[in-house]
This record gives structure tokens, C-alpha cells and sequence, in this order.
């Protein structure tokens, strides 16, 4: 037992000889015994993983003309996707003129019959609502 015992005392004894050039004196006495070997595996894995960064191969190979090119190729998508979001929002003011149209047209030649009127602009609101609570939900899970 007393074998086992001066094993862990070395063993913390290397741990703490280990992280003393690392972490401030004050730090590790505060830190508990079990978690030293812990701290120092996390610590020696970053500094070995630092030293033997993994290189890109592509990397070696981009040339300022790759750059100049990946640089157009963003500005003309940025450009395409303006376009794409100017015309949807002509779809959907054109969408909402004929949709209030219709409404204008409907509450004319329906003035006469209320009722009538009622129902169909429930279900005008109703298909409307359920069709903006779907987009909604669409855009949500993309």
C-alpha cells in the first residue's frame, strides 16, 4: 500500500512539474489532485495539436488570381441574389394589389347581400392566414 501510495505522490509530484511553467502557482494548488492529470493531458494535446497543424493541400496552391476570381464569383452571386429578392417582392406586391382588387370588386357587387359577402371574406382571411402560417413554418425548418 504504501508502494501505491508513493506512486500517486510521483505522480502528482511529475503532473504538477508538468504544468507548473503553465499555469500559475496559486492555480494549481487550488487544483484537486485527480484533476491534474486531466489538466495536463488537455494542455500537452493543445500544444502538440498547435506544433502539428494539418495543412491544406489546396492551400499551397491558391494564387492571387484564384483570389481575384473567387472574389468576382461572389460579387456576381451577391449581385444575382439582389435581382432574386427585388423580383419576389414584385410577386408578392403584385399578389397583394389583385388580392385587394378582388376584395374591392367583391364588396361592390356584393354590397346588396351581407351575408354572402361575410362568409367569403372569412374565407378569403382564413385561406390567407393558413397560407402565411405555412410560409412561415417552411421558412422555419430550412
Amino acid at each position: 500500500m504504501s508502494n501505491n501510495l508513493r506512486n500517486t505522490n510521483h505522480s502528482n509530484d511529475t503532473q504538477e512539474n508538468d504544468l507548473s511553467g503553465i499555469i500559475p502557482d496559486d492555480i494549481l494548488e487550488n487544483i484537486p489532485g485527480e484533476d491534474k492529470g486531466k489538466i495536463a493531458a488537455i494542455i500537452k494535446h493543445t500544444m502538440i495539436s498547435g506544433v502539428m497543424r494539418s495543412k491544406n493541400p489546396l492551400s499551397d496552391k491558391i494564387t492571387p488570381e484564384h483570389i481575384s476570381e473567387i472574389i468576382k464569383n461572389s460579387n456576381e452571386q451577391d449581385i444575382r441574389d439582389r435581382e432574386e429578392r427585388k423580383s419576389e417582392r414584385n410577386y408578392n406586391l403584385l399578389l397583394l394589389i389583385i388580392a385587394l382588387l378582388f376584395i374591392a370588386f367583391l364588396i361592390i357587387f356584393l354590397k346588396k347581400n351581407e351575408q354572402l359577402l361575410i362568409k367569403i371574406i372569412i374565407g378569403i382571411v382564413s385561406f390567407i392566414g393558413g397560407y402565411g402560417f405555412g410560409k412561415t413554418k417552411q421558412r422555419s425548418n430550412s
